[in-house]
């Protein structure tokens, strides 16, 4: 199989030259999910990792009863989506880190790739594959064949290219990867607030842990911002917001934790639309304020979606940032086939 750096699983690697395949054929398990690691390919452009990730058609199967077309199609909010997101069985959540010879690369790219059962293609009528007669593609069947994957379970194929951070390591012995879960966003509560919200506060817990945490609101006013002058010129965009102002007990990192409007808030409209309603097939609407650290210590703020007409009440969520899986650490032995 030729493989060539920082090129996707459908690259023709033109004017690159192939890297030189090591193998590996590592199996092991990572929180209940089988991973193979069959070949690390160098070169003097840098250097590729392949990651096959097997999943039980059963579980694949029970996914897309769960969320068949009719759920798919009825997805309203930002939460619906996140999970029906983050309970795909299929899906690459985890990074990987590489260090060849104990020399440390630089992830560069990736992409990742999907092959299902026949069960799983002709499962529905109106599957998420095809239409009419579904198939896997062919790079796909590619790598199934170049890696002997089990044809009884689906696989989700990872392809990361480094970079050399130093001198090239072009005859590696070992490799050491070091595996990362992506967090996903789970959310843990909800709430109405507006602008007599001041002196509130609110219980709830996080969905990894447990730990117990007091939201107390300090605030939550109507924005206006003028958006004349940016996007496109046919095009009318939302202008309103809510800013809520609170602080969260104990502390927590900004990345773990959010709060955010349940709704996705107004579409922008065309320019000559008489009324003000929401226009699916034009442009999302931009974003004009991060929400975060207010400047006073121990202070946050959360921005609400954009709405075209100001709004006095918003059902904000707080929504964690949970790693389902522990790190993990695997050393790989090398050697030419």
């Amino acid at each position: 199989m030729n493989v060539y750096h920082n090129e996707n699983f459908w690259g023709k690697g033109r004017h690159k030259k192939k890297l030189t395949a090591f193998s590996a054929g590592c199996s092991f398990s990572w929180c209940g999910q089988q991973l193979l690691i069959p070949a690390v390919y160098t070169g003097s452009e840098g250097a590729v990792l392949d990651i096959c990730a097997r999943v039980p058609a059963q579980d694949m199967a029970a996914y897309l009863k769960k969320w068949n077309r009719k759920r798919r199609m009825a997805l309203k909010t930002r939460q619906d989506l996140e999970q029906f997101q983050s309970e795909n069985p299929i899906s690459g959540d985890f990074a990987a880190e590489m260090s060849l010879d104990q020399t440390a690369l630089i992830r560069r790219m990736s992409c990742s790739l999907a092959w299902y059962t026949p069960d799983i293609l002709q499962m529905e009528d109106d599957n998420p594959f095809s239409a009419e007669n579904p198939q896997n593609e062919k790079d796909a069947e590619k790598l199934m064949q170049a890696y002997g994957c089990d044809r009884d379970s689906c696989w989700h194929f990872g392809r990361i290219s480094y970079d050399w951070k130093e001198q090239p390591v072009l005859s590696p012995q070992e490799a050491c990867l070091s595996f990362h879960a992506k967090p996903v966003p789970v959310t843990a509560s909800c709430f109405t607030a507006d602008a007599s919200c001041k002196g509130r506060t609110i219980q709830f817990s996080s969905p990894a842990d447990g730990q117990e945490y007091t939201l107390a609101l300090h605030g939550c006013e109507l924005k206006r911002f003028d958006l004349s002058g940016i996007g496109a010129k046919d095009v009318i965009y939302p202008e309103y917001c809510q800013l809520l102002s609170y602080s969260i007990t104990p502390e927590i990192d900004s990345s773990l934790f959010r709060i955010c409007d349940c709704a996705h808030g107004d579409h922008p409209q065309k320019a000559d639309s008489l009324e003000k309603k929401n226009c699916p097939d034009g442009p999302c609407a931009c974003s004009v304020l991060l929400a975060g650290d207010s400047g006073i210590p121990g202070t946050h703020t959360a921005a609400s979606s954009m709405y075209f007409e100001p709004v006095t009440q918003i059902q904000w969520r707080t929504v964690f940032e949970v790693k389902q899986k522990e790190d993990l650490e695997v050393r790989l032995l090398l050697f030419t086939p």
